[in-house]
C-alpha cells in the first residue's frame, strides 16, 4: 500500500474534433486518481487499527474454544471414567472378570437407562451389596441383576439414594441371616422383604431409614426368637407411633424379646407374680408362636405397672406398654404388609413425574458417552487431560497482559521466519535470565515464553505450527490433540449422524491418526525446502498428505493456506492491449520476456513505479454511434474511463 503510482496517458487520434471528449477524460482520470489516494489512506487506517486488535481477538477467542473443548471432552468422559472406574474395583473384591465382567457392566448400564441416574451408582450398588452379603454372587451374574433392581426400586423410595437403599437391604438380610449359597434364591427373598419394608412404611409411621436404624438393633434377636420379618416390621411401627423411633425403637423391642424368651429363668418372685396373674411363662417364650400371640397374655398385667417394670426393667418398660396395648394395630400391620407389591407400585408412580423422565432421558445420553469411552478404549480420558492440561496453561494469560500486542506482530507473513527466531530466541533468554532471578520471576518467564510459542504455533497451525508442535514434546502433543479435534470435530458429528455409535467411532480413530500425520508431513514440507533434501522429504511429504487426503483429513484451512502461497508467488497479470515498463518511460510489447515492472509492483520492491499506458493499444477500436460531436465524445470518455479503471484495479490489486 506504500507504492506511488504515476500514471501517464498517451491518447493518439486521427480525430480533432474529440479535443473536449479527451478533456473531460482527463477530468475523469483526475477524480480517480484522488479516490484512489483516498481509499489508500483509508486502507491504511482500518488496516492499522485491526492489526492492534487482531492479537488480542485471535487470542481470546483461542482461549474460548480451549476452554469448551476442555470441558466438552470432560463431559464426555466422565460416564465411561467413572463407570470404568467401578467395573476395575468390582473385579477386584470379587475376582470376577472376562465375559461375567461385561455381563454385568450391561446390567448396570441398562438398569441405569430403565430406572435413570447413573451407570456407574448402579456398579456401586453391586459392590455394596457384594461387599455387604458375599461375592460369590458375583457368580451368578443374574442374580446381581435381579439385587440392584432391587435397589434401584428402593431408591426411588428413599429419594434416589442408591447407597441408601443398598444398606437398608442388605441389612435386612444379614439381620436375618438369609443364605446367600442360592444367590437367585436370596434375590428372591430380598425382593419380599423390599416389598414388607415400603408396605410397612406406607402403612405406619415410620419411614425408611427409621425402619433401617431399627433393624440394626433388633433384626438378629427378632430372627433368634423366630419371628416373621412382617412382624417384626408391625412392632417397628407401633414403637415408631409410641415415640420409640428409629434405633431408639429397635433397642427396646430387643430388650423385649429377650425378656420373653427367658421363660423358666426368669427371677423366682416375677414368675410367682405372673402365675397369680393367670401369665404362663412358657407361653411367652413359645417361639411357634406369632409375637402377638406371645404377648397376648400380659394384657393381664397391664393395671400393674409395677410388676411391668419389674419385668421388662424401667428402661423398657413403656416400651412394653406401647406394644402390648398395640397387640391389636400390630396384628392388622402384620396382615397389611405381608405379601405385597408395595414397593413397585410406589415405584412405578415415583417414576411418572417429569424429574425421573429426565434422569432416564440423561442415562440415555450418558449411555452412548460410555459406548463412546469403551469404542476408543479410554483414550477419552487422555483426551480429558490433554484438554485440561491445555487450558491450565491458558488461564495463565492474565499474568502477562501485554502478550497480545507483542504477538501481532506476528500478523505479517512476510515476517513469520523472523518472527519464529524471535520468540524462540526470546523463549531461550528468559529461562536463561530468569536462572539467576527469584523463583517468582522464574515462573512468570516461563509462562510467558511458553504462552508465546503456544499462541503461535496455533497461529500459524496450517502453515508450519503443526510441525513447530513436536519439537515441544508432551506438550506439542497437548496441542495438536486439540487443534486436530477441532479441526475434525464436524466431521465426526456427521459421523455419528450417518453411520451410528460405529461409523462415529471409527471417524474418530482416523481423526486421532492426524495428531501425527499433519505435523510430520508440515515437518517433511519444511526439510524438503533444504538443498539436497527435497527428494526424499518432498516425497514423504507427498505420500502423507495422499494417505491424509484418501481419509479426508485435508482441512479447509489447509486448502486456504496452500491457494494462498500460490497466489502470492504468481506475478501481476499482464493486461491484454497494454505495454510495461519498469520506470523507463518505453513500452513494451504485451505478452513479452521484459516484465520488470509487473514484477516491482508485485512484489512490493519499488517505491515508485510508472506504467506507461496507450490507450490506442489498451481499448482497441472505439465503436462511436452518437447522434452529434458531443454524444461522441461523451461515449468515448465514457468507454476509456471503463477501460482504465479496470487496468488501474488490476494494476492496484498486484501492487498491493
Amino acid at each position: 500500500m506504500n507504492n506511488v503510482f504515476n500514471y501517464i496517458f498517451k491518447i493518439t487520434s486521427d480525430a480533432q474534433k474529440v479535443t473536449a471528449g479527451m478533456d473531460k477524460l482527463n477530468a475523469s482520470v483526475d477524480k480517480i486518481q484522488s479516490s484512489t489516494v483516498n481509499m489508500d489512506a483509508t486502507f491504511k487506517k482500518s488496516f492499522g487499527n485491526m492489526q492492534r486488535d487482531i492479537a488480542t481477538i485471535k487470542l481470546s477467542s483461542i482461549l474460548d474454544q480451549v476452554d469448551r473443548v476442555a470441558n466438552g471432552l470432560n463431559t464426555l468422559n466422565k460416564p465411561g471414567m467413572d463407570l470404568s472406574t467401578n467395573m476395575y474395583d468390582l473385579q477386584a473384591i470379587t475376582g470376577v472378570a472376562g465375559d461375567k465382567l461385561k455381563e454385568i457392566e450391561g446390567y448396570a448400564r441398562q438398569s441405569a437407562k430403565t430406572f435413570g441416574g447413573s451407570a456407574a451408582d448402579g456398579v456401586e450398588s453391586y459392590k455394596l451389596i457384594l461387599s455387604k452379603l458375599s461375592p460369590e454372587i458375583a457368580k451368578v451374574p443374574t442374580a446381581l441383576q435381579d439385587m440392584g433392581k432391587n435397589v434401584a426400586i428402593t431408591s426411588k423410595l428413599m429419594g434416589g439414594d442408591t447407597v441408601a437403599a443398598t444398606d437398608l437391604l442388605t441389612t435386612a438380610m444379614n439381620q436375618y441371616q438369609v443364605s446367600t449359597a442360592d444367590p437367585l434364591k436370596a434375590s428372591k427373598e430380598m425382593a419380599v422383604m423390599m416389598n414388607t419394608m415400603a408396605a410397612g412404611a406406607k402403612e405406619g409411621s415410620a419411614e425408611l431409614p427409621e425402619v433401617k436404624a431399627a433393624l440394626e438393633q433388633s433384626g438378629m434377636a427378632a430372627k433368634g426368637a423366630n419371628v416373621h420379618f412382617a412382624e417384626t416390621n408391625a412392632a417397628i411401627q407401633v414403637l415408631d407411633k409410641a415415640g420409640k423411633k428409629g434405633a431408639e425403637g429397635g433397642v427396646a423391642l430387643r430388650n423385649m424379646l429377650a425378656t420373653l424368651s427367658e421363660g423358666r429363668f426368669l427371677p423366682k418372685d416375677v414368675k410367682a407374680e405372673l402365675a397369680s396373674a393367670g401369665v404362663s411363662v412358657d407361653t411367652l417364650g413359645n417361639k411357634n408362636l406369632t409375637l402377638a400371640d406371645r404377648m397376648k397374655p400380659l394384657r393381664k398385667i397391664m393395671g400393674d405397672s409395677a410388676l411391668v417394670t419389674k419385668l421388662f426393667g424401667k428402661e423398657n418398660s413403656n416400651a412394653a406398654i406401647a406394644l402390648i396395648s398395640g397387640i391389636d394395630e400390630q396384628e392388622r400391620l402384620t396382615k397389611a404388609i405381608t405379601g405385597t407389591n408395595t414397593a413397585y407400585e410406589q415405584a412405578a408412580i415415583v417414576m411418572e413425574s417429569p424429574a425421573e423422565k429426565n434422569k432416564r432421558l440423561q442415562a440415555q445420553i450418558d449411555d452412548f458417552k460410555i459406548s463412546l469411552f469403551n469404542g476408543t478404549n479410554g483414550m477419552m480420558a487422555y483426551a480429558s487431560i490433554i484438554g485440561d492440561t491445555t487450558r491450565d496453561f491458558s488461564n495463565m494469560v492474565p499474568l502477562i497482559s501485554g502478550a497480545g500486542k507483542v504477538l501481532s506482530f506476528l500478523t505479517s507473513a512476510t515476517k513469520m521466519q523472523a518472527a519464529w527466531t524471535s520468540v524462540v530466541t526470546g523463549a531461550q533468554w528468559l529461562w536463561n535470565a530468569a536462572m539467576t532471578a527469584n523463583p517468582i520471576v522464574l515462573i512468570i518467564a516461563g509462562v510467558i515464553a511458553l504462552i508465546a510459542v503456544v499462541a503461535t504455533i496455533i497461529s500459524y497451525w496450517d502453515q508450519w505450527g503443526a510441525a513447530m508442535s513436536l519439537l515441544l514434546g508432551p506438550i506439542g502433543f497437548v496441542i495438536s490433540a486439540i487443534m486436530t479435534f477441532k479441526d475434525h470435530w464436524d466431521s465426526i458429528v456427521n459421523a455419528f449422524n450417518s453411520g451410528g455409535i460405529i461409523g462415529g467411532l471409527k471417524r474418530i480413530g482416523v481423526v486421532m491418526l492426524d495428531v501425527l500425520l499433519k505435523p510430520v508431513q508440515q515437518l517433511l514440507e519444511l526439510i524438503a525446502k533444504i538443498p539436497g533434501l527435497g527428494g526424499i522429504a518432498g516425497s514423504g511429504a507427498a505420500s502423507i498428505k495422499s494417505m491424509r487426503a484418501k481419509m479426508d483429513l485435508i482441512t479447509p484451512g489447509e486448502v486456504q493456506t496452500k491457494a494462498l502461497k500460490k497466489a502470492n508467488g504468481i506475478a501481476a497479470p499482464i493486461v491484454p492491449g497494454t505495454a510495461t515498463s519498469g520506470g523507463t518511460g518505453k513500452g513494451t510489447p504485451a505478452g513479452g520476456s521484459k516484465t520488470k515492472g509487473n514484477e516491482a509492483v508485485a512484489t512490493g520492491g519499488t517505491k515508485n513505479t510508472v506504467i506507461n499506458i496507450t490507450l490506442k493499444d489498451l481499448i482497441g477500436v472505439l465503436n462511436i454511434q452518437g447522434k452529434d460531436f458531443k454524444d461522441s465524445s461523451q461515449q468515448m470518455a465514457e468507454q476509456s474511463q471503463d477501460a482504465l479503471l479496470r487496468l488501474l484495479a488490476m494494476a492496484t490489486t498486484a501492487g498491493n
